[in-house]
């Protein structure tokens, strides 16, 4: 994993973006073994949950979002052994090393190209809000019947993924888009 500058002091939670380029063919391969990779990084503690994009029709490019509490358990999981093992099992079926890009804080929801750095922290953490907010009472609404009689613990699993892909892919983008204006820092804010 390349070193990251201001990133090994920070304790808030990271997302690593990765971006792989799977030969063609090796699609299968490919998510066999990356779920075989998913699995072996949820058992290293501070995981906090992979998320995958899936290729676009005519390309192989997939990109891979995982999250740790911390940098040193991001640490741990980058320097472990399974992670090097699994990453050489992987060398047949890919078209090149993949790409890594970090992030840590909100800044994953507020990196878009006409946003040449990302806003400032409270900015952020207001547009963050604003979209929790209906997305927290939204989506436990559309989930309840369906998870009624589960226990809690798995109720609330369910209902935390739901507004992590509800604000991930709908909400945030257009929050930042609208917002666009707002959330560009001023030269006193950069």
């Amino acid at each position: 994993m390349p070193e990251v500058e201001g990133i090994a002091t920070s304790s808030s939670p990271l997302t690593v973006i990765v971006t792989w380029r799977v030969k063609k063919g090796c699609e299968r391969d490919f998510e066999s073994w990356r779920h075989e990779i998913a699995a072996a990084a949820l058992k290293f503690p501070g995981h906090m949950g992979v998320d995958v994009i899936l290729p676009h029709a005519g390309t192989a490019e997939y990109v891979v979002v995982f999250r740790f509490d911390t940098y040193d358990h991001l640490r741990a999981w980058q320097d472990s052994n399974i992670r090097r093992e699994l990453l050489k099992k992987a060398e047949p079926f890919r078209e090149g090393p993949p790409s890594y890009r970090f992030e840590d804080g909100l800044e994953f929801w507020f990196r878009r190209p006409n946003l040449p750095a990302p806003p400032p922290v409270w900015k952020m953490a207001a547009v963050t809000a604003l979209g929790v907010w209906p997305v927290s009472m939204l989506v436990p609404w559309i989930l309840g019947s369906w998870i009624k009689g589960l226990p809690f613990y798995i109720q609330s699993l369910l209902v935390a993924i739901g507004i992590v892909i509800v604000l991930t892919w709908v909400v945030m983008p257009v929050l930042t888009k609208i917002l666009g204006f707002w959330l560009t820092p001023s030269k006193e804010e950069k």
